[in-house]
């Protein structure tokens, strides 16, 4: 049977009549970056996500002795058009990724990568933890122990009150009491080592209550799994309570120590909580953090590029943020390629080429970035340049980046899209701009600095930008960036995540995420990552409201409310290419209440709810050991009820209450 239906294709074949389907082929080699030897039988990993007919595949295949890969995909009915996603996994257990947008006019693919090999070298990690200086005592005055592994230096200390130290282990005096973001960063040329840490440091007590405040170092020796935690709370704490997060994944989760020691058992990011307890004065607080446990990832590296047109002869220049040495590898969107930073590329037709520059630092992060860029090439008397400078204050913006976004498709029929960086006067330029009607949006590098992304002239969000229209350029176009307002400190925070639709290979690492009081004034903004995740910390309860903001992208405005019973809430959103939307978690709970306390037999709650819960009642003695565990569902409104404690010993305990819908409460009670 088999060879008959073998001979039936064979004379399909033979007289034309097989039925045809389009192919997606991807191939290149993968070597040693040490040495430039092929890997053999080395896995590289295919993934297609499509933008229409919901095709998703993935496959993984090996190299071959001359560290070749090749796989083909047959789309049976017809070319879709989508994103193919090529990559390996290194030495050090970092992802190499290539990304290509394929259509019925683009099917064939190469990429090659160089990857780390064999035994990963030293692992390098920057890390530090503050404690009190020696005498005589000064609240404003903090030694800085450096945790650092994996280089012997140099270090550069930013205490973030505009004051630095080059000195291993520095002892600094604030002039005042706040909250500090303060970083180190190391290097060390020799072993090709580099990495940063942020601590956000609490100095003093402006406030006059209770701050539940730690910092952490993650023990290379153990594979970044084991986590030493500090606590830096104040005043002088009578009781610990950690949840390290990890409960899902077997983790004891729970510690009443001081400085707990942890260990993890998997990789991942988990949501860790120091709630402390005082007697003078009689408080508590509560502080969380996102703790990354595992290889720590590779510092940024960032790049870009920029080019000078002559009809269909084009000059490209590549640009590393920190001037790092990397190797720089180029698509022309005509099917060409070339290697080195400066490079020159004669088109062989008038028109818009979507042009790929993709960076790997010669370090031994081996960091891949890619950058992309629409060139019109060949029609120079429609093109245009445009120019200005980036203001912070009265001051120009050093380090940060300029981006241009055509409002809707330009000649060619692509969106315009072109990126300049910051010059040391806050100069950015792009030489070469279609006609038509765009926005110009610059963004500090990082969230410290106090100022937020913004449009020209002076917009906060992408809805109210003023458009400019090309081509009667009006240079210079001038922007001055809006800067945040100051938010009380307090125990409270967001974490959130953007979801993807669509597109499921797509990343939300260019979304802003802005943040303001609950009259709109901004207070700041983070950086969404490649997972989706951002989060906010350090905040006082109140009511709060997130914009998401991305090019060309609406986006909802979420309302927050952080309270007691509910510190640190969740938000979820969506980006399905077009919008973003959101919802933040209301808190399941309106009021908790636990009373007598002290109490003697028996101890009541009560609970009034915004909706139905099945919740968990846990309480915990002063040495962390669980004495009373219970499950109850708790309905709508008010809801009473009673523990019995009369056979607990006395002495100071911990109540729990959590559910999946978001309920968190932790209260300290006290049993006569």
């Amino acid at each position: 049977m088999k060879k008959l239906i073998l001979l039936l294709m064979m004379w399909l074949a033979a007289a034309g009549m097989t039925a045809t389907a389009d192919q997606l082929h991807v191939s290149g080699y993968v070597t040693d970056s040490a040495n430039g030897n092929a890997l053999n039988l080395y896995p590289v990993h295919i993934d297609i996500d499509s933008a229409t007919g919901g095709f998703v595949f993935h496959h993984t295949v090996f190299t071959n002795a001359n560290g070749y890969y090749a796989d083909t995909v047959v789309f049976n009915g017809g070319a879709l058009t989508g994103i193919v996603k090529v990559s390996v996994w290194d030495c050090r257990q970092i992802l190499h990724m290539e990304n290509f947008y394929f259509h019925p006019g683009a099917l064939n693919f190469t990429h090659n990568f160089a990857i780390c090999y064999g035994t990963p070298p030293p692992p390098c990690h920057a890390d530090f933890y503050p404690t009190a200086a020696p005498p005589p005592p000064n609240p404003l005055n903090l030694h800085f122990v450096n945790t650092s592994v994996g280089a012997n230096g140099p270090w550069h200390w930013d205490f973030g009150d505009g004051t630095t130290s080059t000195l291993f282990d520095p002892i600094h005096l604030f002039a005042a009491a706040g909250v500090y973001n303060v970083t180190l960063m190391m290097g060390d040329s020799s072993a090709g080592c580099f990495d940063m840490r942020t601590h956000a440091i609490q100095v003093g007590d402006s406030t006059g209550g209770c701050h539940a405040q730690f910092t952490w170092t993650c023990d290379s020796n153990t594979m970044m799994k084991t986590v030493h935690f500090f606590d830096l709370s104040y005043p002088a704490p009578v009781l610990w309570l950690w949840d390290f997060g990890d409960s899902a994944s077997g983790g004891s989760n729970i510690s009443t120590l001081q400085n707990p020691t942890h260990v993890f058992t998997v990789d991942g990011v988990y949501h860790v909580c120091l709630t402390m307890y005082s007697n003078s004065p009689q408080c508590n607080a509560t502080e969380c953090h996102e703790i990354h446990v595992g290889n720590p990832p590779p510092p940024p590296c960032n790049s870009w590029f920029t080019h000078m047109n002559n009809w269909l002869h084009v000059n490209f220049e590549g640009h590393m943020a920190g001037n790092v040495p990397a190797s720089y590898s180029w698509a022309f969107g005509d099917g060409t390629a070339d290697t080195g930073r400066l490079v020159q590329h004669n088109f062989a037709a008038a028109g818009n080429y979507e042009v790929h520059l993709t960076t790997v630092t010669l370090d031994t992060n081996q960091c891949t970035f890619t950058s992309m860029q629409h060139i019109q090439v060949g029609d120079s008397a429609n093109l245009h340049q445009v120019y200005g400078q980036v203001f912070a204050g009265n001051f120009p913006m050093e380090h940060g980046l300029a981006m241009i976004f055509s409002n809707d498709t330009v000649a060619g029929g692509m969106p315009f899209f072109a990126m300049s960086p910051l010059d040391s006067a806050g100069i950015y330029m792009f030489p070469y701009v279609p006609s038509g009607q765009f926005v110009i949006w610059a963004l500090p590098f990082d969230s410290l600095g106090g100022y937020l992304p913004t449009f020209y002239l002076h917009s906060l969000f992408w809805e109210q930008a003023t458009k400019i229209t090309l081509g009667n350029p009006q240079n210079p176009y001038n922007i001055s960036l809006i800067h945040a307002t100051n938010g009380p400190n307090g125990p409270g925070g967001i974490n959130g995540h953007v979801n993807m639709q669509g597109l499921k290979t797509a990343t939300p690492d260019q979304i802003a995420m802005i943040l303001t009081d609950e009259q709109g004034n901004p207070i700041g903004f983070r950086r969404v990552s490649a997972s989706g995740t951002f989060d906010f910390s350090n905040m006082a309860y109140g009511t709060y409201f997130l914009k998401p903001e991305l090019a060309n992208t609406t986006s909802d405005l979420v309302k927050v409310v952080l309270s007691a019973a509910n510190p640190i809430p969740v938000v979820n959103m969506t980006y399905n290419g077009k919008t973003i939307l959101g919802i933040g978690e209301v808190s399941a709970v309106e009021s908790f209440t636990a009373y007598p306390n002290p109490a003697k037999d028996v101890l009541n709650l009560n609970i009034k709810m915004v909706s139905s819960a099945n919740a968990t009642i846990e309480i915990y003695s002063f040495t962390g050991q669980k004495v009373l565990n219970q499950n109850l569902v708790l309905t709508k409104g008010s809801n009473t009820l009673s523990l019995d404690m009369s056979l607990m010993n006395s002495g100071l305990y911990t109540l729990r209450i959590t559910s999946a819908e978001g309920i968190r409460i932790i209260q300290k009670i006290v049993k006569e």
